[in-house]
């Protein structure tokens, strides 16, 4: 019998089926990876094994007892320790502090008889973090304290432990540190679930894996079958038949020795990107990238989960101030700009998620495009000739309408403001595949109008099919940019394997 197990469980947020029939086990002495694509369902199963998220129907197994109805703390007690994707430290306390609360709180609730302070330094030692153990927390670059998390999780002696993203933020020998400890607890008795961006990670590091994909499981199996099954390729890169059925005719670029493209690609680009260095707080997520797109050209920015593509977007957008390097528009520096500054000088984003206001109509959320001064005629103009289904639910609140509507919706808000330089990221998260492609014949048509775009996203095949220009992002940096046939080509070993060569 495994020691965890999920059976058959389904979530649904009123109108969408977050999991529909999910079944998985961890077994006992084993690091289980859970992988797939942006909005998979990944963090909603943990939520429904941690007790935050009530499941629709299914259950819930922990050592043979069903817990689908415990709460949160008696789960925990019971065995099921997490860790969260967002760093959740006592920053101001020390690690021997925020380790001792932990085993503090586990000899109240189990009424065990053990010294805390020997078991603290037992565990911090065990996770390497006994020079800094006298150290504040927030002083800690992250990997470091990602490893205080880790450590406090162990401090309430869990059978099964489950960590969300716990490589993110952290640099290669940081991860590689990561891997082993992670096999060597498991070693120990200890049930692990992984879910990861990090494919090089996963795979190095897990002995069997799910994937999920749309709120289903669509694969198990030891790393090597899931780096070889169709079904995981296709989930992760889309496409490839229809892609190569829409793919046109891209130029050559020169490319270098080490797969970067030419360095003076960059020269009469409406937007480039050169040396940024950008990240939240302490956290670096973009190492030396250099982007530039040029006049009605389709730039493809492509990358599993966690690869820095939206951050990249947030950067040139203005959301995000780099630490280092240039962001330039029309050759012009504007590193720092507000992004309302970059908006009416023809900068636009349509954001992940799509961004749209769902208790407004159509129309309304239409009317919003005026700030930038084009008249609501011409708004409502350009959106209905571009999106003719929009015309037809003009008085239709935004939030009913279906998921491609409104990323149609959100498309023609931004595209009303006559923008130089549109940013879409993940256009098709969510979407159905003929919705994707009848999004991405517009996009197609927006490149026409000499409009320059740059796209992030996952499900590659079907952005590459309009793209001029595609490139590959792995931790932080663009390691690989060429034509999108060359790119196509490198796009499995990038998201299955988490390297380039």
């Amino acid at each position: 019998m495994a020691l965890l197990e999920t059976q058959d469980i389904s979530v649904r947020f009123g109108g969408l089926q977050a999991l529909d029939g999910v079944s998985i086990s961890v077994d006992e002495g084993v690091v289980t990876g859970l992988i797939g694509p942006n909005g998979a369902g990944k963090t909603t199963l943990f939520n429904v094994i941690t007790g935050l998220q009530p499941p629709t129907s299914g259950r819930v197994i922990l050592d043979g007892n069903d817990i689908t109805y415990d709460k949160p703390h008696l789960r925990a007690r019971g065995g099921i320790g997490r860790t969260f994707q967002r760093l959740e430290t006592f920053g101001t306390l020390s690690v021997r502090d925020n380790v001792l609360v932990a085993a503090e709180m586990r000899r109240g609730w189990s009424r065990e008889k053990f010294d805390v302070q020997s078991t603290t330094d037992d565990i911090i030692e065990r996770v390497g973090l006994s020079g800094v153990a006298d150290e504040r927390v927030d002083q800690l670059p992250t990997g470091s304290a990602r490893l205080v998390e880790l450590a406090r999780s162990l401090s309430a002696k869990p059978r099964v432990l489950l960590l969300d993203e716990p490589s993110a933020g952290l640099n290669e020998g940081e991860t590689q540190t990561l891997g082993a400890l992670l096999r060597e607890l498991a070693g120990s008795g200890l049930g692990v679930l992984l879910v990861e961006h990090d494919m090089s990670f996963v795979m190095g590091t897990c002995e069997y894996i799910h994937v999920l994909d749309f709120g289903r499981v669509i694969a198990s199996g030891d790393p090597q079958s899931i780096q070889g099954n169709a079904g995981v390729r296709a989930a992760y890169l889309g496409s490839e038949r229809e892609a190569k059925q829409r793919a046109k005719a891209a130029p050559k670029l020169a490319v270098a020795g080490n797969g970067e493209a030419a360095p003076d690609d960059a020269s009469g680009a409406v937007l480039a990107l050169q040396g940024i260095t950008a990240g939240y707080g302490t956290i670096d997520v973009l190492e030396g990238v250099d982007i530039a797109v040029m006049p009605g050209q389709v730039f493809a920015l492509l990358g599993p989960n966690g690869a820095g593509k939206s951050t990249t977007l947030k950067v040139a957008s203005g959301q995000i101030k780099p630490t280092e390097g240039s962001l330039l528009l029309e050759g012009k520096e504007v590193t720092g700009t507000p992004s309302d500054v970059l908006a009416r000088n023809g900068v636009c984003l349509v954001p992940e998620g799509r961004g749209i206001f769902p208790n407004l109509t159509v129309l309304e959320n239409l009317r919003m495009a005026t700030f930038s001064g084009t008249s609501f005629h011409d708004v409502m103009e350009r959106s209905f000739a571009r999106f003719p289904r929009l015309a037809e639910r003009r008085k239709q609140v935004a939030g009913t309408l279906s998921g491609g509507e409104q990323q149609m919706l959100s498309m023609a808000r931004g595209l009303a403001i006559d923008p130089k330089v549109l940013l879409l990221d993940e256009l098709s998260m969510g979407l159905a595949p003929l919705i994707v492609e009848e999004l991405y014949d517009v996009v197609k048509n927006i490149a026409a109008e000499n409009v320059s775009i740059l796209v992030v996203e996952q499900f590659a095949h079907e952005v590459l099919g309009v793209a001029d220009v595609a490139a590959i992002m792995l931790h932080g940096r663009v390691q690989y940019r060429g034509d999108p046939v060359e790119v196509g080509a490198a796009l499995e070993q990038a998201y299955l394997g988490g390297s380039v060569s």
